[in-house]
């Protein structure tokens, strides 16, 4: 690139320089290409800046569609965990599921499922029965926080279903034999097994003044 030297006195350099301000042009150099070259420079000016403009869109198009897919992978590692507890909650700690020859294609709805839909349509959620979740504290929280009742034990957490825990209070309640055999008798397999878990860690126990079954907390 060449240098070309103008002298000015001081009353023509400010003028030139307030004439470049009313221009528009925040560089006196800028100016000067324009008076000498005419709209040469100002077209090269406007084509670096729509260059910039163009590389700025590409870049913001980018960043979108790299959002987009942080969205959707989200998404997958959503369904991967309720997909997970299902598993947990069905299926006995240490057993081995059985593989089908063919998989049926799950709805997308099912697929999206919630923790807490798993836990309404079981009833009643064990910790122990989880022992290959990596956070179950992130788990039980996440169920109490959308209504979910956790019973801590000596030995576990209990998570169950606003519905399925009134119930089976009330069914304590109309419980009036201190008599575990004569227990079992009022209440469903599912409920039992509650019934005992929650009996061998003194989780409940026969009030002997009212005569029912109680939760000792």
């Amino acid at each position: 690139m060449r240098s070309f030297i103008i002298r000015l006195s001081d009353e023509e350099y400010k003028r030139l320089e307030d004439e470049a301000r009313n221009n528009g042009f925040v560089l006196l150099s800028d100016y000067i290409k324009f008076k000498l070259l005419g709209n040469t420079s100002i077209t090269s000016l406007q084509q670096g800046s729509k260059d910039l403009n163009e590389s700025m869109d590409s870049i913001t198009n980018e960043l979108l569609s790299v959002k987009k897919k942080l969205g959707e992978l989200s998404e997958r590692v959503e369904t991967i965990e309720s997909a997970l507890i299902n598993r947990q909650t069905i299926q006995p700690s240490g057993t081995e599921p059985k593989r089908e020859k063919k998989e049926e294609k799950r709805p997308v709805q099912e697929q999206r499922r919630s923790a807490m839909d798993y836990l309404r349509e079981q009833g009643v959620m064990y910790e122990s029965k989880m022992s290959n979740l990596k956070n179950p504290d992130a788990l039980f929280d996440k169920l109490e926080s959308q209504g979910a009742k956790i019973i801590w034990t000596a030995e576990e957490r209990i998570a169950m279903d606003p519905t399925f825990y009134n119930n089976f209070i009330a069914k304590l309640a109309q419980i009036h034999t201190p008599d575990e055999t004569e227990a079992q008798k009022h209440l469903s397999r599912q409920e039992h097994e509650l019934f005992q878990r929650l009996r061998k860690t003194g989780s409940i126990y026969f009030d002997n003044q009212d005569k029912y079954w109680k939760l000792t907390s």
